[in-house]
């Protein structure tokens, strides 16, 4: 292993490394959640499209002085939401009107039905409770969008608010950036599928799953390669196969020092170049980064022209933190976000914690207090192999090398998923 470098270094190679993925696709609205957008999206028109009624009630004419407490008004006409209505309202006229309901241009205010006497039907009176000023409870036409405006960005990425938004405008097909196919890995003789009961020296091969479950979090599409046993045969068949089928791969342990640490030798017989082999970094330390030219991608293929491979550390924790440091970046960058968030830093609470040489990623709860403060609680200290040491949390606190935060000082956070 090289010289260690920092996680602001690494970061920065792997942006350098990465470029854009130009592959789109068109899915369907229901299935577009997850995915970024390959283009802006603008208005047609102006949103509302006409005068809209924002309450159920009465329309009427205020005027410029309005009308008072205790007026009487002859009801002349009915506009429920989806019709309109066309004929014509006098002084002492109103119609009823429903939320949503486009607003004539003869009226110019609406009354909710809670400040009258109550419904009446079409040629009855109705009595005020409260005034009625010029457009009260009137939601103009272009008040909220405006035609031609953008309303989604490309790069933006697809939630259930931007689904709403695409059905307004009345997109589906969606055209949008292919997810990154990114294949999981896991090596070692002492892994077996988790539907298998280990022996005291196994452990089950839930790494792959939590890998898989961050892929897909943070837009990509995982594919699990299984497990590669500990023999050269065996792993570079494996490897093989995730670096023909994948755009990332994400290889589970092998890439320390040990006598059976093989992959980041047989990734360099496979043509992966290394950009890094180790980070200051606690959990995660012996993090590798490399890439891959594809043969025959470019512009032809529209394919990206590199495949890129990250070697994770085998205990949970480091496989974990280190996907949310640096692999979340890159599949953002991949599949053409439009922004990268900005750090955040936060107060520090809990337990304090020890001091070490490398940066460390300390499991913390994120929280805002009254007076809407961040505050990163630190959580016990607890070894990168618990399985279960990350559940108590909701990000990393990231604590410099030789500092012990303490709770009048600041720290830089990650929320679990990168801030994605």
């Amino acid at each position: 292993m090289a010289e260690l470098i920092t996680l602001e270094q690494a970061r920065q190679r792997v942006r350098a490394a990465a470029d854009t993925l130009v592959e789109f696709a068109s899915v369907s609205l229901l299935d577009a959640v997850g995915h970024r957008l390959a283009e802006d999206h603008h208005a047609a028109g102006p949103w509302p499209a006409t005068d809209r009624a924002a309450m159920d009630g009465y329309a009427v004419r205020a005027g410029g002085g309005g009308l008072a407490e205790g007026t009487r008004l002859r009801v002349v006409g009915a506009c429920p939401a989806g019709q309109t209505f066309s004929g014509t309202v006098a002084d002492g006229q109103c119609i009823r009107i429903m939320t949503g309901a486009s607003v004539p241009a003869v009226v110019d205010a609406v009354v909710p039905v809670e400040a009258t006497s109550g419904y009446v039907e079409v040629g009855g009176e109705v009595e005020l409770r409260g005034t009625a000023r010029r457009g009260a409870n009137i939601r103009p036409a272009g008040s909220e969008v405006a035609a031609g405006q953008r309303v989604l960005r490309s790069g933006q990425r697809i939630g259930p608010a931007e689904v709403g938004a695409l059905a307004a405008l009345g997109v589906d097909p969606v055209p949008v950036f292919r997810r990154p196919v990114v294949a999981i890995l896991a090596t070692g003789d002492e892994v077996v599928p988790i539907d298998v009961e280990p022996t005291p020296w196994q452990v089950r091969n839930s790494n792959a799953y939590a890998l898989a479950a961050q892929v897909t979090a943070a837009g990509g599409a995982p594919l699990l390669l299984g497990i590669a046993a500990d023999t050269e045969e065996a792993l570079r068949a494996k490897l093989t196969e995730g670096l023909e089928r994948a755009d990332v791969l994400l290889t589970i342990g092998g890439v320390s020092k040990g006598t059976h640490d093989l992959v980041h030798r047989l990734l360099e017989q496979l043509g992966v170049e290394k950009v890094f082999h180790g980070v200051r970094l606690k959990p995660g330390k012996p993090v590798f980064f490399g890439t891959q030219w594809r043969r025959g991608a470019g512009e032809i293929t529209r394919l990206p022209a590199r495949r890129f491979v990250f070697g994770l550390p085998g205990n949970p924790a480091s496989t974990f933190t280190v996907f949310d440091l640096l692999v979340v970046p890159l599949l953002g960058q991949l599949a053409g976000a439009c922004d990268v968030p900005e750090p955040l830093r936060a107060r520090v609470g809990g337990l304090p914690f020890r001091q070490d040489v490398r940066l460390q990623a300390v499991p913390a709860r994120l929280r805002t207090d009254g007076e809407g403060v961040l505050w990163a609680d630190l959580g016990p200290s607890k070894p990168s192999g618990d399985p279960f040491g990350l559940l108590d949390a909701t990000g990393y606190a990231l604590v410099a090398p030789e500092h012990a935060p303490s709770a009048d000082g600041t720290v830089e956070i990650c929320p679990y998923g990168g801030g994605a």
